[in-house]
């Protein structure tokens, strides 16, 4: 033949196609029938849960699921899931347009297309085959623990190497028994390479019986294949995609607000049982696929506590598909200790390549132990603390604005037409070290003649350690009288060094009406330095890393305003840490940890202080004041860390002009 083309059911009779289409259709439908299952699961979840915009989740879907943006980075399990994903897609959709053009009204597989059909297809399935070798690799010797193993990824991986290799040698016996003139058959390099060599002196009629063989080995690994993808870690690629597009939208650093209605009509706080989850985040179980990320950058995992990310979530898959009991979640499942472990820094959820909620999971469980008084410790007595004194230190709120002593900072009262409220947060009101850095960032904010205010006394905790620990009504009562207060004094813009402070009043207050322009303090620092309001002084001695406070860097995405403020300072002398900017590592302060009593061996700050004793910086500059207090603790119990100045942004900007704080 003239024209390049092949039969698709070439050296297949009548009565095998019929065979063969009865066999993938009866394996199809056993997949199906298992996904209904997972749907009757998800079902019996609370109502709602999911993304409403059709927009938003198409968008979700070409940035995380085709784009595959979140597993992209330089590593070999990144390496050998862009081969596996980008040669199945493509092997899928070469066979889908093949069933269209045999089965449809009009026959397009001949000619230019054909050829360069026959290229790409040998192409990605050489990618493919080389996915499935280092992903066996990766399993068989590096063996990374966050993966976790079982005999289920060897058979599926064995599955999809045998139907990738079945597929060349039909490709390479095809053309050696039909004598495919040599011109054409090069354009199916694979098939062409095994056919010149391998089979060489292999009769055309062995070559055709050997084809029927393979061919029919080929369609069963296939039926297998389908039949195996709901008990096995493929289940993700139906589920992952389902759950992106799916999550409903929300900043990062935004918890589900619990309706007091709903509680009321319900009597349930939080979830006591898996079904009280909603469907989506029942569904966004399935979605994972244990590929360890999340466990990789969990603070909590790396310092020894009883928490993985990972694990809290196959977990609840296991006893959803298990139907367990209503007393099964809490202490069987999921201990307590489990969820008191988790700084919520959401490192998790922003690793997951399929967008899992770890950390709703685990709030949403927390509100339940809170609501039940399975709730003590010093962390039981810091919000005992801020529901009787407005803050979690147990300090007089009339002694707020004790920390500007000595210094001429206008209140709302000598100053009520201020442009800016500063908003100076817990920290910086009542822990001593952190009084410092709120009269340093008074100090800046005199001398570049911003117009500002203090509430001082008036000024209550913005509910965050509430909220996190799972206190939600305490969190929204604190939130309504701040917004009642903030809106009696007209207050339009917020500025705070408090990056949790910050994150409240950016991504939470509004889901209470109660919307302004915030800024932290690294932020407008560095527009005045820009607008020349501003300016470091001499250059600090030594050279200075910066450790990115989560929820500053991670959660809201801000990682250029705390260089530009120290950057003038640091010039040359600035060494980062190897975790940095939306990949930063946590202090161990978040999620309410700031008043755990914690083992020494399994402090968070350990860890990070090591990394920054190891750049060989004189100085650890960071923007927060739970990091600066963690911090601090830390490098007093590493080794080299005594002799590492730790300072927040505003404390080295003002050193460097020959300031005190």
């Amino acid at each position: 033949m003239d024209t390049p083309t092949r039969e698709v059911f070439g050296n297949i009779t009548p009565w095998m196609q019929w065979l063969f289409y009865g066999l993938t259709f009866l394996s199809l439908g056993v997949l199906v029938w298992r996904l209904m299952g997972r749907v009757r699961l998800w079902r019996k979840g609370r109502p709602g849960g999911f993304e409403r915009s059709w927009r938003t989740g198409l968008h979700r879907l070409v940035r995380y699921a085709i784009a595959q943006k979140k597993v992209h980075r330089k590593s070999l399990g990144a390496l050998l899931h862009l081969l596996l994903y980008s040669g199945f897609v493509v092997l899928t959709i070469g066979t889908t347009l093949l069933f269209i053009s045999h089965a449809g009204p009009i026959d397009f597989h001949f000619g230019q297309y054909y050829l360069f059909y026959e290229l790409t297809l040998d192409v990605f399935g050489v990618a493919f085959c080389v996915g499935c070798v280092l992903a066996l690799y990766r399993r068989a010797i590096r063996r990374p623990a966050s993966l976790g193993h079982n005999t289920r990824d060897w058979l599926l991986l064995g599955l999809l190497l045998a139907i990738g290799l079945t597929g060349f040698l039909l490709e390479a016996l095809r053309i050696h028994y039909t004598g495919v003139d040599p011109e054409h058959a090069r354009w199916s390099i694979v098939g062409w390479g095994i056919s010149a060599t391998w089979l060489q002196g292999v009769d055309p009629g062995t070559a055709q019986s050997l084809h029927l063989f393979v061919w029919w080995l080929h369609v069963v690994l296939i039926a297998l294949f389908f039949l195996c993808i709901p008990i096995t870690r493929f289940l993700h690629a139906i589920i992952g995609p389902i759950n992106i597009a799916g999550r409903p939208s929300r900043p990062m650093g935004a918890l589900v607000p619990l309706a007091l209605e709903e509680v009321e009509e319900t009597g349930l706080i939080g979830v006591g049982e898996i079904e009280h989850f909603s469907k989506q985040q029942l569904l966004s179980l399935d979605a994972c696929m244990a590929c360890g990320r999340c466990e990789e950058v969990c603070p909590a995992e790396a310092t020894g506590k009883p928490l993985s990310p990972k694990s809290v979530v196959i977990d609840l898959r296991t006893l959803m598909s298990d139907g367990g009991s209503a007393s099964a979640l809490h202490g069987e499942t999921i201990r307590a200790e489990t969820l008191w472990s988790c700084t919520m820094c959401q490192a998790c959820v922003s690793a997951c390549p399929v967008l899992i909620g770890h950390v709703d999971l685990i709030s949403d469980m927390r509100r339940h132990l809170v609501g039940e008084g399975q709730f003590s410790g010093p962390q039981a007595g810091a919000l005992r603390h801020l529901e009787s004194q407005s803050n979690p230190y147990g300090q007089a709120n009339a002694d707020r604005a004790a920390w500007a002593g000595g210094l001429e900072v206008p209140t709302v009262a000598s100053n009520p037409d201020f442009d800016y409220l500063f908003w100076v947060g817990c920290s910086a009101s009542f822990d001593p070290r952190a009084q410092k850095v709120a009269r340093a960032t008074a100090q800046l904010l005199v001398e570049a003649g911003v117009n500002f205010a203090i509430l001082g006394a008036e000024e209550r905790c913005t509910g965050d350690p509430a909220r996190r620990l799972g206190d939600e009504f305490l969190f929204q009562e604190q939130a309504q009288t701040n917004i009642d207060t903030l809106n009696a004094h007209n207050v339009e813009k917020i500025v705070t060094p408090c990056p949790h402070c910050y994150n409240t009043f950016k991504n939470e207050y509004s889901q209470f009406n109660g919307r302004y322009q915030v800024a932290h303090h690294a932020q407008f620092l560095a527009e005045l330095i820009n607008a020349g309001k501003l300016a470091p002084g001499p250059h600090a001695e030594g050279p200075i890393t910066l450790h990115d406070p989560c929820y500053l860097a991670r959660v809201n995405g801000e990682v250029d305003a705390q260089r530009k403020v120290i950057g003038g300072v640091a010039q040359h002398s600035f060494r980062e840490m190897p975790r940095h900017g939306e990949e930063t590592f946590c202090c161990g302060a978040g999620g309410g940890r700031m008043w755990f009593e914690e083992d020494p061996e399994q402090r968070v700050s350990h860890l990070r202080a090591r990394e920054a004793v190891a750049t060989g910086a004189e100085t650890l500059c960071t923007a927060c004041p739970f990091c600066l207090n963690m911090m601090s603790d830390g490098m007093a119990a590493v080794e080299g860390g005594q002799n590492v100045d730790v300072l927040d942004i505003s404390e080295v900007l003002v050193n460097s002009r020959g300031g005190a704080c």
